[in-house]
């Protein structure tokens, strides 16, 4: 059978398993988000679609990807060219590019209109420095996929790649707007879904995502980054030496440089210059393996002025 949009299919497997709307919701959703999925006016995250996969003992994820993305060919030519312009950060071809893929069909639903938020909501605050609309675009760009979304039920879903970006990309926000406390409640949400729903999931699925454990990384370090403006330095320092840690067990290095250097930074600040040196030389040891000439440059330009005792 060909089917119109996913909620098609949804339907057809509750009614064939003789479930309700509010029995199929049970524990996992609302029956109006159940509802909204079968009329074609939501789609899935990828939370409720593994929920819903246990319920009918079916592997949904796979079959969604399949039948129901818009993986069109200028659609994936679109999305690669957009996250390459967002890695190296080019942000000027990223808002061109943006410009060039919002009017495409394929560029209309799903996570393919999510690229489109983020990369408006990116070029607002790095171009432009509007952070309020830059949010705006992050809360569109989330209720894409989650219609009810708002900040203090974050922990309650699993997200996709780019709703988790969009996330970070909201907190940020309100940091540069001076709201600490609706930036800490987005991480704390984010780490309570990262730890619930990945790094401690008992699916491999979800765990052996290269992108999960490069994001969960970033997360515990901008965490720990926050809370040392705030003066909190010993919650900074168990974030992160949570990411280090975490990097060390799962041998991924991507912020380990950066983890290692905010150690470095905590432990000086605390006037520890021993370690402090040891935590020096590992993050140029690692710099040069890794090339990242950032922090290299930042340290060969300031650290004689800025942390003068280590040379001593």
């Amino acid at each position: 059978m060909k089917y119109e949009h996913f909620g098609n299919l949804l339907e057809e497997l509750r009614l064939k398993y003789n479930m309700s709307r509010e029995e199929l919701a049970h524990n996992i959703c609302t029956p109006k988000q159940i509802y909204r999925i079968e009329k074609g006016e939501s789609e899935p995250s990828i939370y409720l679609l593994h929920q819903l996969s246990l319920k009918f003992r079916l592997d949904l994820n796979e079959y969604y990807k399949m039948y129901f993305t818009n993986h069109t060919l200028e659609g994936l030519e679109g999305i690669k060219s957009i996250n390459h312009a967002i890695i190296v950060r080019d942000n000027h071809l990223l808002k061109s590019l943006i410009d060039n893929y919002e009017p495409m069909e394929a560029f209309k639903t799903g996570e393919n209109l999510q690229h489109i938020y983020y990369g408006k909501a990116l070029c607002s605050a790095l171009l432009d420095e509007d952070y309020k609309k830059s949010l705006d675009y992050c809360y569109q760009g989330l209720r894409v996929e989650c219609p009810e979304f708002n900040i203090t039920s974050i922990s309650k879903y699993m997200f996709s790649n780019v709703g988790l970006a969009l996330l970070n990309c909201t907190s940020q926000n309100f940091f540069a707007m001076d709201n600490y406390d609706a930036g800490m409640l987005v991480l704390n949400g984010l780490l309570m879904v990262l730890e619930s729903y990945v790094i401690n999931s008992p699916y491999p699925l979800f765990r052996d995502t290269q992108f999960f454990k490069k994001f969960y990384q970033a997360i515990l370090y901008n965490m720990g980054v926050h809370l040392f403006e705030q003066g909190e330095y010993k919650k900074s320092l168990i974030f992160i030496e949570r990411g280090i840690k975490f990097s060390l067990q799962e041998s991924n290095f991507r912020h380990l440089s950066e983890l290692l250097f905010f150690k470095f930074k905590l432990l000086y600040h605390k006037q520890n210059y021993a370690e402090a040196r040891e935590y020096y030389n590992q993050v140029i040891s690692l710099c040069k393996i890794t090339n990242k000439e950032s922090i290299l440059n930042e340290l060969d330009s300031s650290a004689k002025i800025d942390y003068p005792e280590i040379f001593k």
